[in-house]
């Protein structure tokens, strides 16, 4: 129980200091939502338990163009198709070059009790999109 205190607060201090960092969005948002229409080539990806809730999301990453800014949402569901968790911001980089490859690991952390069945992988080109998918460049889904 003192360990999901401290990886609560932790994370909250982590959300703070990037809210407070000056990121911006200088770029243009693009309306996508689907890995067809993304100028994201995302292969390799991987979910991986660290136990006591916390999970690594691994992939390799190729944009097709410049990003000022990327961030991953990962939005977590239970066996029967329930929203379980979500996490806003398991992810971000300033700056992404066209052919640059990025090796990425996000970081997801389950607060409640229930066990994953499924997560799905969102990346945006705008700070703080995780209020809804339809802004995603890419989206993804992973069964655990």
């Amino acid at each position: 129980m003192k360990n999901k205190g401290i990886i609560t607060l932790t994370l909250l201090l982590v959300v703070g200091v990037v809210l407070f960092s000056g990121c911006t969005d200088s770029g243009s948002s693009t309306e996508a939502g689907a890995e067809s229409r993304s100028n994201l080539k995302v292969s390799d990806v991987e979910v991986v338990s660290e136990g006591y809730g916390m999970y690594k999301i691994k992939a390799t990453i190729m944009p097709e163009k410049d990003y000022s800014y990327l961030e991953m949402v990962l939005i977590w569901y239970d066996d029967s198709g329930a929203v379980i968790d979500k996490n806003p911001l398991a992810w971000n980089i300033n700056d992404v070059k066209s052919g640059q490859a990025l090796k990425i690991t996000g970081t997801g952390i389950l607060t409640g009790d229930e066990a994953p069945a499924k997560v799905d992988i969102l990346i945006f080109d705008s700070v703080f999109s995780g209020g809804g998918e339809s802004g995603a460049i890419y989206k993804s889904s992973v069964t655990l």
